[in-house]
């Protein structure tokens, strides 16, 4: 009898924190699909921008519609990817941005360096 895999961490307990794919037109979209970004789980979202940067053509757009709250840990993966994609004079962009979370970002003074769009 087989085992499952569980990817590199081989830990069945381990929850995926980012889902992503790419678009025809070379867009790359990356879903955050937990509720916070924090210094336990900012490495995983930090790795997946960086292959989806490398492997997209177009604009990354970070879908943060379940994120209620980051750290600063979360606050610098966004900005990793800002930072590369900038490189390329590339866009990124954050996707259904909450209250919690634009206070987050305005408290940081991180807000306007990310094209935001804001969820009413």
């Amino acid at each position: 009898m087989k085992l499952p895999r569980y990817g590199k961490n081989s830990n069945p307990a381990h929850k995926m924190i980012v889902q992503s794919r790419m678009e025809s037109d070379g867009t790359g979209v990356l879903t955050v699909v937990v509720n916070t970004l924090t210094s336990v789980n900012a490495p995983e979202f930090r790795i997946a921008a960086e292959q989806m940067i490398a492997n997209s053509s177009g604009q990354v757009l970070v879908d943060c519609s379940q994120v209620e709250f980051l750290d600063s840990s979360g606050v610098g993966a966004f900005l990793h990817a800002h930072n590369l994609l900038a490189e390329k004079r590339r866009p990124v962009r954050l996707l259904g941005v909450g209250s919690r979370l634009l206070a987050i970002l305005e408290l940081m003074q991180v807000h306007r360096i990310f094209d935001l769009d804001i969820r009413k």
